[in-house]
C-alpha cells in the first residue's frame, strides 16, 4: 500500500470522539496516524490529561516543536503523506496535524479539518522509523 493510501486508511480508522486533551487531541491524532503507518507508538510521549497539563509539558521543552522533536527526532524537509507536521493558524495557533498532499489534516475541538499547508511550520519524516 502506498503512503497516500496508508494515510487515508489511518484517517478512516480514527474514531470520531469528543475532543479531550490527552486522549482525543491533535497530538494523539498525529500519533495515531504515525502508528498506523509505521507501527511505532509515540503516544506516551504526549502524556497529559488536560489543556493546562499539555501547556506545562510544552513549556518544559520550550515549545511544541521542541517537544515533538524530543519524541520524534529532528524535523525533516522531505515529507510524505502521513508525516506529522506543526502548522500555525491565525485562530488556533500551533496545531499538530499530518501531511496529505498539499494539505494538512488536523484535529481541532470542532473535529477533523483539512487546510492548505501554507501555515506549516515544520514536520517530521516517519519513513525511516
Amino acid at each position: 500500500m502506498n503512503r497516500k493510501a496508508l494515510t487515508i486508511s489511518a484517517l478512516n480508522s480514527w474514531e470520531k470522539k469528543k475532543f479531550k486533551y490527552g486522549n482525543v487531541d491533535c497530538c494523539q491524532f498525529a500519533a495515531h496516524v504515525v502508528k498506523h503507518i509505521s507501527g511505532k507508538d509515540y503516544a506516551e510521549g504526549f502524556a497529559y490529561n488536560s489543556e493546562s497539563e499539555a501547556g506545562l509539558l510544552i513549556s518544559k521543552f520550550g515549545s511544541l516543536q521542541e517537544l515533538i522533536t524530543k519524541v520524534l527526532g529532528e524535523p525533516s524537509d522531505n515529507l510524505l503523506d502521513g508525516d506529522p507536521v506543526i502548522s500555525c493558524f491565525p485562530v488556533t495557533g500551533e496545531t499538530m496535524g499530518i501531511k496529505l498532499g498539499d494539505k494538512v489534516v488536523c484535529l481541532t475541538e470542532k473535529g477533523l479539518i483539512k487546510l492548505s499547508n501554507n501555515h506549516q511550520v515544520c514536520g517530521w519524516s516517519i519513513c525511516h522509523k
